[in-house]
């Protein structure tokens, strides 16, 4: 996976990395009393969200679906801006399991927005859009955005308004995604309802949320645990992590853990992490 996001994706930058040791801080989140993994933390040179690959080996690890598909309820996808998705796609066809050629759709403010899913080693999708007012570099403008598949849109809007502080709105609620994600779907006549968001008008860390409503997404199995196979958690970065916490449970939202200090870095000085349960059906 490592090879895949830095040789053919363009995820140069290591940010940081961990090996395979003891996670202590991880008891509570994973309620087991041995926890093993190992990380590393990926960046593109154009910037972006940055890409987290964590491997556990204790306990061991199942995927979260073996059918995988786009609408399943939870984080969906990475959104990964290029200077041109029809060409990236020609260049990559040969290296990369993409889901069908490059498509395009109408979006409001947005121009053309010209986009292909493509999945990695493991099944995860990856969609690369053209974006032109992003410089990329060696054809990538660095990954912009993640995608969460919801059950009730408005709700989620609601939530990450007015508990995460993405307040703006990049790409209004709109359906013109209906019928171009067929493939990703696994189905035929698909209606999806999308919107972007963003916590600074500056465009860099965006969420977007979309609820398809045909066919309609699976939950997360109950069954599911941090470290199964798949796509796993939103990490955000903030100043005061208690603050947040204080200010997020006087808001009615349930933390897993008391906030923790990760150590044991390759390039970084560690990090202080906080787990919040979200909602069963919308993440």
């Amino acid at each position: 996976m490592k090879s895949f996001y830095r040789d053919v994706l363009g995820f140069a930058e290591v940010f940081a990395e961990f090996g395979q040791t003891e996670q202590e801080l991880m008891y509570e989140v994973v309620r087991a009393p041995h926890v093993v993994f190992g990380g590393v933390i990926l960046k593109q040179k154009a910037g972006g969200i940055l890409v987290e690959l964590i491997q556990m080996t204790s306990p061991v690890p199942r995927p979260i679906r073996k059918d995988f598909r786009y609408g399943d309820i939870g984080v969906a996808k990475i959104t990964v801006a290029v200077s041109d998705a029809t060409v990236v796609y020609e260049e990559l066809k040969g290296k990369v399991d993409f889901c069908s050629g490059p498509k395009l759709a109408a979006i409001t403010g947005w121009s053309n927005y010209s986009f292909v899913y493509c999945r990695d080693p493991e099944g995860n999708l990856v969609e690369l859009v053209s974006m032109t007012n992003k410089e990329a570099k060696d054809g990538f403008g660095g990954a912009r955005w993640i995608g969460i598949s919801v059950t009730n849109l408005e709700r989620s809007i609601s939530f990450y308004q007015k508990k995460l502080g993405f307040h703006v709105v990049i790409i209004n609620s709109h359906e013109n995604f209906s019928g171009l994600v067929d493939e990703v779907c696994r189905g035929e006549d698909t209606r999806v309802r999308s919107c972007l968001l963003a916590a600074t008008n500056k465009g860099d860390g965006m969420i977007e949320l979309f609820e398809v409503l045909n066919p309609r997404g699976r939950s997360i199995p109950f069954s599911a645990m941090w470290g199964d196979y798949g796509y796993l958690q939103v990490c955000f970065n903030c100043d005061d992590i208690r603050e947040v916490k204080a200010h997020g449970e006087e808001l009615g939202m349930e933390f897993l853990c008391a906030p923790k200090r990760m150590g044991g870095y390759s390039g970084s000085s560690g990090r202080v992490s906080l787990w919040q349960r979200p909602r069963r059906d919308t993440h």
